[in-house]
């Protein structure tokens, strides 16, 4: 989608010429879950009024995209729970730090420098523990510290960091219906899920 806003005509103009990364696309998907669903979902309508999509006949495939996300980033739950104690320690140890630098120069301006190491150690905690809930949510044995929706897929150019993504296509002229990221790693347990929410929109 990105090389798409530079290099596509019907692209450049819906984007009204702004030419977003990738990460900022994913983090878009990301945080718009539901939007996007209820745009499919108004499109599919709209089509269905205008006798583009019967709704009779309809094929579900997946496919496996990459995340913006690397594969050595993906750990199980014994990593994350020592890492948790880890940033814990450091953690109180940048407040030994601080304290100690406070009685020993006061008066002085603030510490930026320990204050970033704090604010990064509390945001690398925090990541953690979603990780954690991650794991506690069940079914997933590897969680990624840079994209936690992500598995890790193989596909034909190895195994990478990735989402399966399934669409679903009307028959009549090739529309899509439904479409679906999820981080499961094979089509079988996908088939009926795509084909009722496809049925939704329809």
């Amino acid at each position: 989608m990105e090389r798409e806003c530079y290099h596509n005509i019907a692209f450049i103009w819906l984007m009204g010429g702004l030419k977003p990364d990738h990460k900022t696309i994913a983090e878009f998907r990301r945080w718009n879950k539901r939007t996007l669903k209820k745009v499919l979902r108004q499109c599919a309508q709209i089509c269905i009024k205008l006798d583009l999509i019967a709704g009779n006949v309809l094929f579900v495939d997946g496919t496996k995209v990459r995340a913006n996300a690397a594969r050595h980033r993906a750990h199980d739950r014994k990593y994350y729970e020592k890492l948790l104690v880890d940033i814990d320690r450091r953690i109180e140890q940048l407040f030994a730090d601080c304290e100690a630098i406070d009685r020993r120069e006061q008066g002085t301006g603030s510490y930026v420098a320990m204050n970033k190491k704090l604010a990064k150690a509390r945001d690398l905690r925090c990541r953690v523990r979603e990780a954690l809930d991650t794991f506690a949510a069940g079914g997933r044995k590897l969680v990624n510290q840079t994209d936690p929706d992500c598995a890790i897929m193989r596909s034909v150019q190895g195994s990478h960091a990735s989402y399966n993504v399934q669409s679903v296509v009307d028959d009549k002229h090739g529309l899509i219906v439904n479409t679906d990221a999820v981080s499961d790693t094979g089509d079988v347990n996908q088939f009926a899920r795509q084909i009722e929410q496809a049925n939704e929109v329809l």
